[in-house]
């Protein structure tokens, strides 16, 4: 039953992604190909997660790390029938950070929409810190950006991470409260981001 709800909506959301608008963006890779839902459906996720990454008008941190060694952080939260949501951290030499938050007005598994959020926070080192300690305690770096089976009607919990000279991606869906990856992004998100806690009640 699982194996069929999911690739329905895989057909569903292929067909939703598959012509993107013809734009300078639409070139932008925002991943590094092969990486992302391996090894069947790589090409779809990678249209997928672009797509609404491209609506937001968001960088490629993919690209970033390859001209840049400043340290990036987003989180993008896509859940099947509610808002798209971003969050992306840049830190600062002194430690500090700046948090620019994204909402769409679409839906994670379907059409992305358009921006009704766009809002930049100044971070503090404390919460940049703090930050910082909760991904480390999910073992971030060192672990495979796919690992478990996902589902239907629940979110892709996408982390990218961009930091001297170095690209990584963890992809995880409907995380477990409690879980430490979970965490880190509600962190980024909801503390620090200031999105209504409620938005947590959801996958």
């Amino acid at each position: 039953m699982k194996q069929r709800c999911l690739a329905m909506r895989t057909a569903v959301l292929f067909a939703l992604v598959s012509f993107p608008a013809p734009n300078v963006r639409a070139q932008t890779q925002y991943f590094p190909h092969g990486v992302l839902c391996a090894p069947v459906t790589t090409e779809f996720c990678e249209r997928w997660y672009s797509k609404h990454l491209r609506a937001m008008g968001e960088p490629s941190l993919w690209e970033l790390s390859q001209s840049q060694m400043a340290a990036t952080y987003r989180f993008l939260w896509l859940r099947t029938f509610h808002h798209p949501v971003s969050a992306r951290l840049s830190i600062a030499t002194d430690g500090s950070g700046e948090l620019v938050v994204k909402v769409l007005n679409g839906a994670g598994g379907y059409e992305p929409g358009h921006l009704i959020q766009d809002r930049k926070i100044t971070v503090s080192k404390d919460d940049v810190n703090d930050f910082l300690q909760l991904l480390e305690k999910a073992n971030f770096w060192s672990s495979p950006t796919e690992e478990g089976a996902g589902g239907c009607d629940g979110a892709q919990w996408i982390m990218e991470a961009a930091k001297g000279g170095q690209y990584h991606v963890v992809d995880r869906w409907s995380p477990k409260d409690g879980d430490a990856y979970r965490k880190a992004a509600l962190f980024l998100a909801i503390t620090v981001g200031g999105l209504n806690p409620r938005y947590n009640d959801v996958y």
